[in-house]
């Protein structure tokens, strides 16, 4: 068994093979790697705009007569608030994550995605070293 480079939860990488989950790739069959980083939703933000849209349509539902309309008005213009409120939230703090991308022979592969910007980089720099480690065995210099 050959020495490993790096190994953490579901990421395993040695001189010949790196393992992501259940998948194994050869260290001869991967031509590139890149770490990208990107963006998902806020789960703060989905709660708040549920939240305003769930009071908004609470307060259309109960407005009947013009006078009952004019009474829940103000919790109309919350709910839109709210739901404004949220797509800033969403502007300003999504969730950041990172992944971990290999170009092999056939395409380009998403094999790894964390919160954790370090644990990507980490795993990135163990396959650079394995791929590394392959152009020398491969092109051996006299």
């Amino acid at each position: 068994m050959p020495q490993s480079l790096f190994a953490l939860q579901d990421a395993r990488v040695t001189p010949y093979i790196a393992q992501f989950g259940g998948i194994s790739y050869q260290i001869a069959s991967i031509s590139g790697i890149r770490a990208s980083a990107g963006k998902r939703l806020s789960l703060l933000a989905v709660f708040m705009f549920l939240w305003g849209v769930g009071l908004f349509v609470i307060a259309m539902a109960t407005s009947g007569p013009e006078e009952q309309a004019t009474i829940n008005l103000p919790e109309a213009l919350d709910a839109v608030g709210i739901v404004f409120f949220s797509f800033l939230i969403q502007l300003l703090f999504p969730r950041r994550v990172y992944n971990l991308v290999l170009r092999t022979h056939g395409a380009d592969v998403d094999v790894l995605a964390s919160r954790q910007r370090k644990s990507i980089l980490d795993v990135k720099q163990a396959v650079e070293t394995a791929l590394a480690a392959h152009a020398q065995r491969t092109n051996p210099t006299n």
